[in-house]
């Protein structure tokens, strides 16, 4: 299933790169949508709080051995490349592990990349709905001979929502800075 939904993800991105991206050709894509969890600074938190910014969405946790840190060094140079148009996006880091991911373990985690981020989280009901709601898949791994007791699987897309709230480009693991920087330009150009 993971490998279908990055195929997907990879296409869309394609399809998307391939039209030129028009900023008037960027499909709303028919996941997301407004949710609420609990911010790193244990505030209650709305994507509808950010219209007017374009934010970029990703499932992760914080004991994540290679994708989560991977991608978020990725959105660093991204932020880097896109200069002062970074000010008008921002990032949310969902957490798919809510029990060891708590609102402090969120904030440190993140303070060791330079982009504009916000760890959330909620109970494990209010998360499911937010996966469900974008797509996203994860399941918990049992790892009964390591201290860590399990792991988690994900997906690892990242999803580009406008500032109106909807849901533009969905970009797989493997998309490049170049592309991410890109497909934002695209979404704030169609914006200003």
């Amino acid at each position: 299933m993971k490998k279908t939904r990055s195929s997907t993800a990879m296409l869309l991105l394609l399809l998307v790169l391939a039209a030129g991206c028009r900023h008037t050709d960027l499909p709303v894509l028919p996941v997301g949508g407004n949710f609420s969890l609990t911010d790193f600074n244990n505030q209650p938190f709305q994507l509808s709080s950010l219209r007017g910014k374009a934010v970029l969405i990703f499932f992760g946790y914080t004991s994540c051995p290679d994708v989560c840190p991977t991608t978020l060094s990725k959105l660093s140079s991204v932020y880097r490349r896109l200069g002062s148009d970074s000010q008008r996006i921002k990032t949310l880091y969902i957490t798919v592990d809510p029990g060891r991911d708590t609102p402090t373990v969120l904030k440190e985690d993140l303070s060791s990349f330079h982009i504009d981020a916000l760890g959330l989280t909620g109970s494990k009901a209010q998360i499911d709905r937010v996966v469900a709601l974008y797509g996203a898949s994860y399941e918990i791994i049992p790892l009964p001979d390591s201290a860590e007791k399990y792991s988690v699987a994900h997906s690892t897309t990242l999803y580009a929502v406008d500032p109106q709230g909807r849901t533009r480009i969905l970009f797989p693991y493997e998309a490049s800075v170049d592309d991410i920087v890109k497909g934002l330009k695209d979404i704030l150009a169609s914006h200003s």
